[in-house]
């Protein structure tokens, strides 16, 4: 008995699916894919119109129903009319909406030929949605009934974008940024370590040089100054070159002193550093400066300081040093 049941259940069961897999085989669905929402407005809480458009993946025929779904937090829905909705595409002739709630209606479309191409459904004329009160991304839903057979739906959604609901600042702070090298004189090759300017031996029948260039990177629009100190004299033991003033040396005539011979094109040399030789600072001076921002390794940005020293018959015989030490601030 219990086994003649069960095939009872089978067989109810398999003729109830032979009835209805037709009806279900009948039934089918496509996504559409490119759907787009756009406000007139994305701000906060403000009645604007909504531009829904999408391109049918089945070919609308006449009596299409179009069934428009959207997120409740767009208000105003309840009191749109079939004169506040507009749909526009390639043979469309006309369309009837109804069945207005918070979030829903359809329309039924007239074309005088299948519809391939972009469709334009418009949202708002004398009465209009209102945006969500707070940002964020808002579905709105299409679903074509083609033909208005309930055979074939073709179903997609789209967003929108309230306030910068889909937008995520990225932010990042830049700090100020000194950078100073010393480099070999007119080019961007780094002085090797301890930098050495040899000025080379001295005869009262030259004026001898020595040569270099500064570099100097800032990301400060007001630029940046540049300080020189020296440890001291130009010194031998205790004897001590005599220190220039401003005038060019003399083969012959002892003097030793440095100037900036070439400004670059972001700083300006203060003008008695411009002046042919002059004694270098024991103290920190300000010797250049510039108003801008400027890049150490570009070359025609570069100072080049240039140091002088000349030697008179009484010149104590030695070897004569002195560090010199520079400093950079922001302006």
């Amino acid at each position: 008995m219990k086994k003649s049941k069960l095939y009872v259940v089978i067989l109810i069961f398999s003729l109830c699916i032979g009835i209805l897999s037709p009806l279900i085989l009948k039934v089918r669905a496509a996504n559409i894919t490119n759907i787009t929402v756009t406000p007139t407005s994305t701000n906060v809480s403000t009645a604007t119109n909504v531009t829904i458009t999408f391109t049918p993946v089945t070919a609308i025929t006449t009596g299409t129903i179009m069934h428009f779904s959207y997120d409740p937090a767009f208000t105003g829905g309840a009191a749109l009319g079939d004169a506040d909705i507009s749909i526009t595409g390639t043979n469309i002739t006309s369309k009837v909406c109804s069945g207005f709630a918070a979030g829903y209606f359809i329309c039924t479309l007239s074309n005088s030929a299948p519809v391939t191409t972009l469709v334009t459904a418009v949202i708002g004329a004398t009465n209009k949605l209102t945006t969500p009160a707070s940002a964020g991304n808002y579905s709105f839903s299409v679903t074509a009934n083609i033909g208005g057979a309930g055979t074939t739906y073709d179903a997609g959604a789209g967003l929108a974008y309230i306030a910068g609901g889909n937008q995520i600042l990225i932010k990042s702070l830049v700090v100020s940024v000194l950078a100073l090298d010393l480099y070999n004189a007119g080019t961007t090759t780094v002085m090797t370590y301890p930098h050495v300017c040899d000025i080379g031996v001295l005869s009262i029948n030259n004026v001898n040089i020595c040569s270099y260039d500064i570099g100097i990177g800032t990301n400060n629009t007001a630029g940046a100054v540049l300080k020189a100190q020296a440890g001291g004299a130009m010194t031998n033991g205790s004897t001590s070159l005599t220190p220039a003033s401003g005038s060019a040396l003399t083969a012959g005539t002892e003097g030793y002193g440095f100037h900036i011979s070439a400004q670059g094109t972001a700083f300006t040399a203060q003008a008695s550093y411009a002046t042919p030789v002059q004694a270098v600072p024991t103290s920190a001076t300000s010797i250049s400066q510039s108003s801008g921002v400027s890049n150490k390794i570009t070359l025609a940005e570069h100072l080049t300081i240039r140091h002088s020293a000349a030697i008179s018959t009484s010149t104590q015989t030695g070897t004569y040093t002195q560090t010199v030490s520079y400093t950079v601030f922001s302006r």
